[in-house]
């Protein structure tokens, strides 16, 4: 029987895997960007020639066994259960009415309640499966103003409220918390990429340089304290349900020196329940300059199509204070960019304030999710 994880004061390290995400042990070098040197700006990703990758996070566990703290390990649990419950179904089968028969029925449907009780796990304490290659929000984050686009010269608000829009038959989701911009944002899917197939609520460690080096494109002191404190925003918004309220970041230790370790809210797989999840590909979505082309990319992610809308009306979803002519010249130059990267048609067209545009469905984006790592393995 699989057990769920307690807390323990002995703990060791487990490195989560995946296949095209090797281990890592250690802080990370750019091959192309020696340590200290980062760009003024937050650059684009290496390109095709060399994907990027958000690096691997280290799990505390109380028993290096402990199959329940990964996706991997209660897939890897659940297979074995149905394994057993095949070989006892073989047996069965050809056995006239005895006691063993009805030891290996007790055993078949003990079989079945255990893989049952293993899928509603995966269900209940992982956010939903994405892979490698991808990055997963509730759609409910793109087509609001939560994630606001705004230029870095405006300060920011310290506390702000928001209502983000959610389907019919669902109560409306309160925010509060410090106001959270496009680059917050970067973050806040990269942990739950980095998070995704481990059991939410769990422990783990990562190293900024890695992650810095991954998300700015270089690590130097700025770049250190950059991410600390979108971390620390992120830990202080809530979104607010009418039951319980959810944490972006539960958890959120950071020394001076060595590993940091974060955590994901266990209520956080509610957000995907009430909002349906949205993918984008990592590539995509840290290759563009951020800002408004960031939340647009987002925005149409979300849709199934595009319909004409009003700029107007995009300027306000997006929570931009720039002025209507300002934000309409930003509107197009964001515009140009998300058709050179050919996620809209280049025949877009904006007349009389209105917007009229075209989704491009391509495969690296709407690609099925990868499945997870077969084992982790010991650090």
């Amino acid at each position: 029987m699989l057990r769920v994880a307690q807390s323990h004061p002995q703990r060791k390290n487990l490195m989560l895997n995946t296949p095209d995400c090797p281990a890592i042990p250690g802080p990370l070098r750019h091959k192309n960007l020696p340590l200290g040197k980062a760009p003024s700006e937050p650059g684009p990703c290496p390109g095709p020639s060399a994907p990027l990758r958000l690096p691997a996070v280290l799990i505390d566990a109380p028993d290096p066994e402990d199959e329940a703290l990964t996706r991997s390990g209660v897939l890897q649990a659940k297979r074995r259960t149905e394994s057993h419950r095949a070989d006892a179904y073989k047996e069965y089968r050809p056995l006239q009415t005895s006691p063993e028969k009805q030891a290996l029925h007790r055993q078949i449907q003990a079989c079945a309640a255990e893989a049952q009780r293993l899928e509603r796990h995966l269900e209940n304490h992982f956010v939903p499966l994405h892979g490698p290659g991808q990055l997963i929000s509730p759609k409910t984050f793109f087509v609001s103003p939560l994630f606001h686009v705004r230029s870095k010269n405006l300060a920011r608000q310290k506390h702000l409220e928001l209502t983000l829009p959610t389907p019919v038959g669902h109560s409306p989701i309160r925010y509060e918390g410090p106001e959270l911009r496009q680059c917050d944002s970067r973050v806040f899917l990269a942990l739950l990429h980095m998070l995704r197939d481990v059991q939410v609520g769990t422990a783990v460690t990562i190293h900024p340089e890695a992650v810095c080096i991954a998300l700015f494109g270089g690590y130097d002191g700025a770049n250190r304290k950059r991410l600390r404190q979108h971390i620390q925003r992120l830990q202080k918004g809530l979104m607010i349900f009418e039951e319980f309220s959810v944490q972006l970041c539960l958890r959120f230790d950071y020394p001076k020196t060595g590993p940091w370790t974060v955590s994901l809210d266990p209520h956080i797989v509610q957000l995907f329940r009430i909002s349906p999840e949205v993918w984008l590909s990592v590539e995509d979505r840290f290759s563009l300059p951020e800002g408004l082309a960031t939340w647009l990319y987002s925005y149409i992610a979300s849709q199934t199509r595009l319909i004409p809308m009003k700029v107007s009306t995009l300027r306000e979803r997006c929570g931009s204070e720039a002025g209507e002519r300002g934000f309409l010249n930003r509107f197009r130059d964001a515009m140009h960019v998300l058709a050179e990267q050919g996620i809209i048609d280049t025949g877009w067209s904006i007349v009389r304030g209105q917007v009229r545009w075209l989704k491009l469905h391509r495969s690296s984006s709407r690609a099925a999710p990868n499945a997870p790592a077969e084992h982790t393995s010991a650090h």
